[in-house]
């Protein structure tokens, strides 16, 4: 059986993402005018009746708020950053910002700019970098792309931030580079609906506080209404993974759909690519999917994987990168349509060419696996 294995960094999306999820920050600063003339360029979107805050001083505060909540986060002020927050952030979110904070990132935001206002409140979009000083691809910072927040101007003439959230986002590597095949926060279907509801937004004149909450839930319609893949692993296991990976695991899984009938099939979700630079092994993690309606155990059975590079007349050639026969030890029994999770590794016996990075370079490795098992 021939698949696909894609590299792509696994890891935060959605409203589970430090820092940029909804309802994100509560952070509070008094309002001063500035001259119109200081923000030039800057194409808003108004209401008709008069706003709480003209375009240009906007502009300004959307700027201020932005970084002064992200350098918290960079500068790793637990207790000044969780103040920024409306709501205290609960236990599993509050573990997720400190592991983050560990791995202490460096965010850089450009392209901050007001589109829409209406009465107090703004909705501005930016672009961001994240890289993180540590690497840990369990929990995986290293990300790309662009969000927008929306703050309001309080009586009292502060403002507050009440929701941050991302349009596009892409995970990064080791190397800080984007795979092509990543996974991605949204995709494409997701940026239609960021396009279709802008549009309403504008169209409607609607308070973006209001139209944010029905964005965000239509995007939750949306994930609910994919069934669940059955996913097992055991307790060992869910007590090492942050709970964030593991809804992001199911998600990952959930988009390939049911396992194809009567194999057993295996998928990667995570790819070491880092790996690849000493040329001595490679190591994956993946999904093992039971396409047969009876459980089965014991697998085993040779994995080979294969992929193309540049030979010495510069053709692009197929070759066998690296196999193997594996028994994957530890594995449970998987039920039938089911989906474990397991760790595979190439060592140096394993590796038939000197290239690796070359290979991954000109495209994707393929893997063939044809696995025997205990079962009916």
């Amino acid at each position: 059986m021939k698949k696909i294995l894609v590299p792509f960094a696994v890891l935060m999306i959605g409203g589970t993402l430090v820092a940029c999820s909804g309802n994100e920050g509560a952070a509070t600063k008094k309002v001063d005018k500035v001259d119109e003339t200081e923000v030039a360029g800057t194409e808003v979107e108004t209401e008709k009746s008069e706003p709480a805050i003209d375009a240009a001083t906007a502009q300004v505060v959307a700027e201020e708020a932005l970084q002064s909540h992200f350098k918290l986060l960079d500068e790793g002020d637990f207790e000044r950053y969780t103040g920024l927050f409306e709501t205290p952030p609960d236990e599993d979110r509050a573990a997720t910002i400190q592991k983050m904070m560990e791995l202490k990132p460096t965010s850089e935001l450009k392209d901050i700019k007001v589109i829409y206002q209406k009465e107090d409140e703004v909705l501005a979009t930016f672009d961001i970098s994240q890289i993180t000083e540590g690497f840990d691809p369990y929990n995986n910072f290293n990300r790309r792309g662009d969000g927008y927040f929306i703050f309001k101007v309080m009586e009292d003439g502060s403002w507050q931030i009440s929701h941050l959230d991302y349009i596009t986002l892409h995970y990064l590597d080791f190397y800080g580079e984007r795979d092509q095949g990543s996974f991605n926060h949204m995709d494409v279907e997701n940026l239609f609906i960021w396009s279709r509801e802008l549009a309403k937004l504008k169209r409607e004149k609607l308070l973006p506080s209001e139209w944010a909450g029905a964005f965000l839930a239509e995007l939750k319609r949306m994930d609910d209404a994919m069934p669940d893949q059955p996913l097992q692993f055991t307790q060992d296991t869910r007590d090492w993974l942050a709970p964030e990976i593991l809804v992001t695991l199911q998600k990952t899984l959930n988009k390939l759909g049911d396992p194809p009938k009567d194999t057993i099939t295996i998928n990667n979700f995570f790819f070491y690519e880092q790996h690849l630079e000493g040329n001595d092994y490679i190591v994956f993690n993946a999904f093992i999917r039971n396409g047969f309606d009876y459980p089965v155990s014991n697998l085993h059975g040779p994995i080979s994987l294969t992929g193309k590079a540049l030979d010495e007349n510069d053709e692009l050639v197929e070759a066998e990168v690296a196999g193997m026969t594996m028994k994957f030890v530890g594995l449970e029994t998987i039920e039938p349509g089911g989906t474990g999770l397991a760790t595979i590794f190439f060592g140096p016996e394993s590796i038939m060419v000197d290239n690796l990075d070359e290979f991954l370079a000109y495209g994707e490795f393929e893997i063939e696996s044809e696995l025997a098992h205990g079962g009916e």
